[in-house]
């Protein structure tokens, strides 16, 4: 009988432990959404807009609504990871002013820019290695063009 006892009681264990396990791996995708719009932030904060604080309010609202519905898509921390890295350039470039219709525009490319960074199917081992054999041929064809 106390044998039962301890594998009842070792099962629950095993079982809340798992559930926890779940847990966290689920609550993860949250937490890095709110990383990258943390890196976001800080990126806008130092190189500032002309924009009163509800449009840089609204701005970082049209990311985290264009991020939200993917949260299950296949790659999705790499997908992040893109949009961090990328938001850095993206974000020098543009043309800032405190013309509202302007603001409009970059809010509609920003999200056009984060859902294809969300949709876009990475290319899988085969096609990784055809790009690497092109990328081969076009320099040995290039250094073989230097050495005439």
């Amino acid at each position: 009988m106390i044998r039962k006892h301890h594998i009842l009681r070792i099962t629950l264990i095993v079982i809340l432990l798992l559930g926890n396990v779940a847990n966290s791996i689920g609550s993860d995708k949250p937490a890095l959404m709110e990383k990258t719009i943390i890196a976001i932030k800080n990126c806008m904060a130092g190189s500032p807009a002309p924009w009163p604080n509800e449009w840089k309010t609204e701005y970082i609202d049209t990311i985290r609504k264009a991020i939200e519905p993917y949260q299950d898509s296949p790659e999705y921390a790499k997908r992040l990871e893109i949009l961090r890295n990328g938001f850095r350039p993206y974000w020098e470039e543009l043309k800032k002013s405190n013309d509202r219709p302007l603001f409009e525009v970059h809010c509609a490319q920003i999200r056009w820019y984060t859902e294809n960074i969300m949709t876009t199917e990475f290319p899988g081992e085969e096609e990784k290695k055809k790009l690497k054999n092109q990328y081969e041929d076009l320099w040995n064809y290039a250094a073989g063009s230097l050495l005439i």
